[in-house]
């Protein structure tokens, strides 16, 4: 425990061990955008890492990374032979790094501004002049969240202050915890908050929605393995297992990628490709 712990503590890629599969085939290794803690990404995920393995007939190691960038920079430097990961990362693997789509998520992805229900904070505009706590400014529930603020007449930085912290699940717990006036975190997270913390808060407010979760492919992968991966993800809901994953998860199921959600993420990759400053 104390071994693990450390490596948490120090930001280190969580890897667990193969799945028990006889094969004499590479394992392959599914790298999963680190949005909650790596303890959660292991319960919330592990039978999807078994469930492609099985299907694959070739071991899968489930990854994560440290941060959000650490795991853009792992997937750009071809770390993962599989990554699930966030919509508009997606679309960066896709057009910048190569990687080929396999399926994403049918849920959405929205950003909920939370408050805690005594601070008298009722609405987005209530915001004027206290903090807020997001998880990563890369991260497109930041930038959904900062779009909807001046929608709302706040400029961050100026008439509210913007907390950063590391994943949406620090950001979810900061108003209950005093660290923050109100936060910003995923619908998902904001779902399957047990009812006793859930009791504590009150949603002032949502951003807009996108696209749900991606998986997409290294283009080292053969045409067979994505095209068997695609299939086993679109049949999961389907299967012996299949309904408990997408239940804990709130996923609802995978789906084909559409192309017209695709481009539509294009701005929120910007952020990426602009040029670093001298």
């Amino acid at each position: 425990m104390a071994g693990l712990m450390r490596f948490i503590s120090f930001g280190l890629a969580l890897v667990l061990g193969p799945s028990a599969l006889a094969s004499e085939k590479s394992p392959l290794t599914l790298g999963v955008f680190p949005y909650v803690t790596p303890v959660q990404l292991v319960a919330f995920h592990t039978p999807l890492k078994d469930y492609l393995a099985k299907g694959l007939g070739r071991p899968v190691t489930l990854v994560t990374a440290p941060d959000f960038m650490s795991f853009v920079d792992r997937t750009r430097d071809g770390q993962y032979d599989i990554v699930f990961t966030a919509p508009h990362l997606g679309r960066l693997a896709e057009t910048r790094d190569g990687y080929k789509r396999v399926a994403q998520t049918s849920h959405n992805v929205q950003g909920y501004f939370l408050a805690r229900k005594d601070s008298g904070i009722n609405k987005i505009g209530d915001l004027k002049g206290k903090t807020v706590m997001m998880a990563q400014k890369v991260s497109i529930v930041y930038q959904m969240a900062e779009h909807t603020l001046r929608e709302n007449g706040l400029v961050p930085g100026e008439s509210v202050t913007i907390i950063e912290t590391r994943t949406h699940n620090n950001a979810i717990h900061a108003p209950s915890r005093g660290e923050a006036d109100a936060s910003v975190t995923g619908m998902l997270l904001w779902h399957v908050l047990d009812d006793a913390q859930k009791a504590q808060l009150r949603v002032i407010g949502t951003t807009a929605e996108a696209p749900g979760f991606l998986v997409m492919a290294h283009p080292r992968l053969t045409m067979q393995d994505i095209e068997t991966s695609k299939k086993l993800l679109l049949d999961f809901h389907k299967v012996p297992g299949g309904e408990s994953y997408f239940a804990t998860n709130g996923f609802e199921k995978f789906q084909p990628v559409d192309d017209r959600a695709m481009k539509g993420l294009d701005p929120y990759t910007q952020i990426f490709l602009k040029p670093a400053s001298p």
